[in-house]
């Protein structure tokens, strides 16, 4: 327009709005430079800002995945179960099991010798990953149907547990679908190793008042005594 301009007879008489001037002013070399540098600006600063924004939203979606995954994965598998027709639901009388024990992998031979034996003795249906997962399926997918699918959860808190991340993702994983069910009364902790409670699982602490906690007898003497306030805890509705 600028090498034409003569073509134009009203160029004199036409505004330009952003600049409030007219349009032969405006090709002006001084005015059109300007002119020129101020589109750039506004464009690159509203580019910035775009990316700025999509930046700081991704980085908080990842924040938050990465903070409430549990949370996310059992939104998944409850929506995955429900589309398969799966439909989770509170404690009832037809569970198959009356327990699922959840242990680190280190205290595997005290829940399978000790734990499984002394209860299933006793006549209760225990289950605990090894003995009962099946093979192929994820763990958080078997884990939930355990969990559901058992009267009562019972953590085997160990020095050995506290170190593990999976029984982490455990504890997470039946704290919530608890608490989504209306099942609060249906976890147990038992305590080995003379442990603290402060030095229990966050998610465990934040809902102890919901919790029937045990502490593992130091001496052999005080077993008996155990087992009757653990068959007591299994029973309870």
């Amino acid at each position: 327009m600028k090498e034409i301009q003569h073509l134009f007879g009203d160029l004199n008489e036409t505004i330009c709005s952003e600049k409030k001037l007219t349009v032969l002013e405006l090709l002006q070399e001084k005015a059109f430079a300007e002119f020129e540098k101020n589109c750039q600006t506004d464009t690159w600063l509203t580019l910035s800002f775009s990316m700025l924004v999509f930046l700081t939203a991704a980085i908080t979606v990842v924040f938050l995945v990465k903070k409430y995954r549990v949370h996310v994965d059992y939104i998944i598998l409850s929506l995955r179960s429900r589309w398969k027709g799966v439909v989770y639901s509170a404690a009832r009388e037809d569970c198959q099991f009356d327990a699922f024990i959840s242990y680190a992998e280190d205290d595997y031979s005290i829940v399978s010798t000790l734990l499984y034996q002394s209860l299933t003795r006793k006549g209760f249906r225990i289950s605990f990953s090894d003995k009962d997962f099946t093979p192929g399926l994820t763990k958080a997918d078997e884990l939930l149907w355990f969990v559901d699918n058992s009267r009562k959860v019972v953590f085997f808190v160990t020095e050995n547990f506290l170190a593990n991340g999976w029984n982490s993702y455990a504890v997470q994983m039946a704290v919530t679908h608890s608490f989504h069910n209306n099942r609060k009364q249906s976890l147990i902790v038992i305590i080995k190793d003379n442990i603290p409670i402060k030095r229990m699982p966050k998610d465990l602490r934040y809902i102890w008042w919901s919790i029937l906690s045990i502490r593992w007898p130091e001496t052999t003497e005080l077993m008996e005594q155990f087992w009757g306030e653990l068959s007591c805890a299994l029973k309870s509705d």
